[in-house]
């Protein structure tokens, strides 16, 4: 088939290179005059790399990213464990990999070009008529036989309401910090109720870069952004070594505000992400908070299902009740779960964080919950069994 993939992140590349490989006329649009990644870093956990296994892209991914073996929360005021999971406890006893967003495009990009995928650069992508993509200028693509969107929540080819939600994150990168303060390969975190956090997570080494590289992470909300660039950095400081001290000769690094990214979340799933030759993947059809971490994996494990499921059945109709057979429960489950924790993470409540640390810190370690939480932040609860994904 002649293939339209709207979108050059992470849905969309890995999408383009399943596809390529398998024979499909693969083009992908994308607005930027270059493709690039936007972001810092994400967690690929055991379903991301069973899909990046598929394309023998693992090996890359362990090469630039970092390993994460556990996530760890503390109160800041009183020192108690309010989060204790550690990934290598469940079922696939696999940990996650931390890796920069560049690295992760460097990787799926090369996949893509690799497998003869077309890219078409500098088109702004405004609609979708039955066969074509409608761009800025009133031109628009060649037809194709299929559209796939991965261009995210705010997708134009998607009417839906505003789902951004009330708390984002400021994101910057910084050297990965050393000595016994920090636990090794872990994502550790400090909490002030849910309104306040400093989080501190593994990337690897970037292409190019010349040390190991940390994801640090802050919570706020969405319209505290302005203020906290009045404030300046000296204040914003002073709050984060309020919650941890040691993070001093890190932000010793931090010099700019223009240094960090901040990211805004949205929670939301279309009822159906088919209609007709138009198929939404990614958080084109289910965003979610970064709670657990998914949005990635999630991504990935929506390319590869298309892609096999067009590729045993020559049907379409029947090729896409497999892909939803495989991916509709798994994402309904997700997008529970993540309503359900990002308040307790990320809210202005003064009784879901007492409830947290009360009761999420004694029960990790309860043998059952610690191998549930392990499943959950994995991604395998629920998931297609990582044996079809092979």
């Amino acid at each position: 088939m002649d293939i339209a993939v709207a979108g050059a992140g992470i849905a969309g590349l890995s999408c383009a290179a399943f596809l390529a490989r398998d024979g499909h006329r693969v083009s992908i649009f994308d607005q930027f005059d270059e493709p690039a990644p936007i972001g810092s870093g994400v967690v690929i956990q055991s379903t991301g790399q069973a899909v990046l296994s598929r394309l023998a892209l693992l090996e890359k991914l362990k090469e630039f990213g970092a390993p994460i073996e556990r996530l760890y929360g503390v109160v800041a005021a009183s020192g108690h464990t309010a989060l204790d999971v550690r990934l290598n406890t469940g079922a696939d006893n696999k940990t996650g990999v931390g890796i920069h967003r560049a690295s992760l495009f460097h990787i799926l990009f090369g996949a893509a070009r690799d497998a003869g995928v077309n890219f078409e650069t500098g088109k702004k992508i405004i609609g979708a008529g039955d066969k074509y993509l409608e761009f800025s200028g009133g031109s628009h693509s060649p037809a194709f036989d299929l559209l796939i969107d991965a261009m995210g929540v705010h997708s134009p080819l998607i009417e839906r309401e505003k789902t951004t939600l009330g708390y984002g994150a400021l994101w910057v990168n910084v050297t990965t910090p050393r000595g016994d303060a920090f636990l090794p390969r872990s994502i550790e975190q400090r909490y002030y109720r849910s309104s306040k956090a400093v989080g501190l997570m593994p990337i690897g080494k970037p292409p190019g870069a010349a040390a190991e590289l940390s994801a640090l992470f802050w919570n706020l909300r969405g319209d505290h952004f302005d203020d906290w660039r009045a404030h300046g950095l000296a204040c914003w400081k002073d709050e984060v070594l309020a919650l941890w001290p040691a993070l001093a000769p890190v932000l010793e690094e931090i010099l700019d505000a223009d240094q960090f990214v901040f990211a805004r979340y949205a929670h939301d799933a279309i009822a159906s992400p088919v209609e007709g030759r138009l198929i939404h993947i990614g958080d084109a059809w289910h965003a979610a908070s970064p709670q657990l971490g998914q949005g990635a994996n999630m991504a990935l494990l929506d390319a590869f299902a298309l892609a096999r499921s067009l590729r045993e059945h020559s049907d379409y109709n029947v090729a896409i009740k497999t892909f939803l057979k495989l991916r509709h429960r798994h994402v309904q489950l997700y997008q529970a779960m993540s309503a359900m924790f990002t308040p307790v993470y990320q809210s202005d409540s003064e009784v879901l964080p007492l409830v947290r640390d009360a009761l999420a810190g004694p029960l990790s370690g309860v043998w059952f919950v610690s191998k549930l939480l392990a499943a959950m932040v994995s991604g395998t609860l629920g998931a297609p069994s990582l044996e079809n994904l092979k």
